[in-house]
């Protein structure tokens, strides 16, 4: 910690410099996850600033998930969050599990129902008090509730799902074996917050930010796979994908750098 720096007649406040230094380092040599940090009289007398700058950076990492207060215990750095690539269309056994995490999923019911209006357009389904399966469970990373997911199919392709114990198997490992594969599909993200009923499902306070993530799968004849809203927690959780120019619509109109005026 010896290599950071506040610079006090910076216009950047010094809590947001000591937040931004130490964001860049956590996790990484020194500072290992589940590391214990330096408390804050300590690390205000290290680095020469005031507790208080040094409390207001902590509560900032805090607010990121980056690090984890104890009560009566310290402040210890947090776990890296989970990483998903929503260019990919694994199912999220085999995204997580070929990063060597352990998958599992807890069900919390599945059977059929009548779809809304919407679902049966999207599925392709008639109405009926049973055209619709739908899956609704938690997903579970190295034993901490990380998703709550609700997927819906179409119950005359997908009646051989409701005699598969799905608490451990893949989802998707289930329609390959039906001779159902998704080839493509489509995905939005919307931050949100989690109400009581999903809170405590994923062991958090009600209020707490999280990722809710919607997704549309078909297979190769254009028939819908899947509909599926997931709940991702966003202390855990982080979104990843990959930028293209050549796949950047519209083109800039002109690549003239602006310049300043005094």
């Amino acid at each position: 910690m010896s290599d950071i720096v506040v610079d006090e007649g910076s216009p950047v406040p010094a809590y947001y410099q000591l937040y931004e230094a130490l964001r860049h380092r956590l996790g990484g040599p020194g500072f290992p996850p589940g590391s214990r940090l330096a408390t804050e009289r300590a690390m205000a007398q290290e680095l020469s600033v005031s507790r208080a700058t040094v409390r207001a950076a902590m509560t900032r990492l805090e607010r990121d998930g980056l690090v984890r207060r104890r009560q009566g215990d310290g402040t210890y750095v947090a776990e890296p969050r989970v990483a998903h690539d929503m260019r990919t269309l694994f199912g999220f056994t085999a995204e997580f599990a070929q990063s060597g995490m352990q998958v599992r999923s807890h069900v919390l019911s599945l059977g059929t129902i009548r779809p809304s209006r919407h679902l049966r357009e999207t599925l392709g389904v008639p109405d009926g008090p049973a055209a619709a399966i739908e899956l609704r469970r938690v997903r579970v990373i190295d034993g901490v509730p990380i998703s709550l997911e609700t997927v819906w199919l179409a119950s005359d392709r997908c009646a051989e799902l409701l005699k598969v114990d799905l608490n451990d198997h893949s989802l998707y490992d289930a329609l390959y074996a039906m001779g159902i594969k998704p080839t493509h599909g489509h995905e939005q993200l919307t931050a949100t917050t989690l109400d009581d009923y999903e809170a405590k499902h994923l062991v958090q306070t009600p209020g707490d930010a999280a990722f809710l993530v919607e997704r549309v799968t078909y297979d190769a004849d254009e028939r819908c796979v899947e509909c599926v809203k997931s709940l991702l927690r966003a202390d855990r959780f982080t979104i990843k994908t990959e930028l293209d120019l050549e796949a950047t619509t519209p083109q800039p109109a002109s690549q003239k750098v602006p310049r300043r005026t005094s």
